[in-house]
């Protein structure tokens, strides 16, 4: 992969303005414990329960979306190979300029012994559950209800 390519916090106000933003999140499980889940501290969904996930980079694959996102909000490397796809959803915010993201989840299986650690500028809390928290975003709910039927 060359140089992903992203947009400064200036120029990303007016995407935001005008375009649809392509995000990816993470249905991390973490052996037989459950999903992953951390409180977020940044808009959008803030001081709620949400999975990790990231806006993609022009420049990248799917799969070095995947890898960005779980280095960055939580340190490890996944193997990608054996993702499955989840679902998508349209996301409506009443902040930052009535932001709209279609989000694309992937569930990736862990091996539960992974070594965490938490993204504090973006993250407050984590936990490893195998019920939907009651302050989680739709969005999250929609994904965790998927992955958690496929479990049980």
């Amino acid at each position: 992969m060359g140089h992903p390519k992203f947009a400064p916090r200036e120029v990303f106000e007016e995407i935001l303005e005008w375009s649809v933003i392509p995000t990816f999140d993470l249905l991390l499980r973490y052996g037989d414990s459950g999903f992953i889940v951390l409180k977020r501290k940044i808009e959008p969904y803030k001081n709620v329960w949400a999975l990790p996930g990231l806006r993609m980079y022009k420049g990248e694959t799917i799969e070095d979306t995947l890898k960005r996102i779980a280095k960055n909000e939580l340190g490890i490397n996944v193997d990608t190979t054996n993702k499955v796809l989840v679902g998508q959803y349209v996301g409506k915010f009443k902040t930052e300029k009535n932001r709209q993201d279609i989000s694309t989840c992937y569930l990736i299986e862990l091996a539960g012994d992974e070594h965490i650690v938490m993204n504090k500028d973006h993250f407050s809390e984590m936990m490893i559950t195998k019920e939907i928290p009651k302050r989680v975003g739709a969005m999250y709910a929609h994904y965790l209800r998927l992955g958690l039927e496929n479990i049980r």
